[in-house]
């Protein structure tokens, strides 16, 4: 059966949230991101995921994103570095994707709230 769910938004999404651990001892270089999330939908087989997740100020060096995510940000800023110095920092209502295989630096300038679609093969 199908059903709609409405995804919550603000205080209540963020009180719904559950902690979670993406960034990992190896590629933090900075910080303390404190993540928390909240799943909204996940295929059957988990490659599939749409969510929200919010982090506090920290800095990661991303080896290789798992997968091709999109991501819009809520609240917030979040800057990404290339290898070759290429950087782009996104803010409230900004949107942006990131392919598998991405490297660089992911650094989280300020409280992040973010939603994100990503898919990981």
């Amino acid at each position: 059966m199908t059903a709609v769910h409405p995804i919550p938004t603000g205080a209540e999404n963020v009180a719904a949230m559950t902690p979670s651990a993406y960034v990992t001892p190896d590629t933090l270089r900075a910080g303390d991101p404190q993540e928390h999330e909240m799943v909204h939908l996940s295929s059957g087989d988990d490659k599939f995921t749409i969510g929200s997740w919010r982090a506090q100020p920290y800095r990661e060096y991303i080896e290789s994103y798992p997968g091709d995510e999109y991501t819009r940000v809520l609240e917030g800023s979040v800057t990404l570095t290339t290898d070759d110095g290429t950087s782009h920092t996104f803010g409230p209502g900004d949107a942006f994707t990131l392919t598998r295989g991405w490297r660089g630096e992911y650094r989280v300038d300020e409280p992040l709230l973010k939603q994100f679609a990503i898919y990981v093969p």
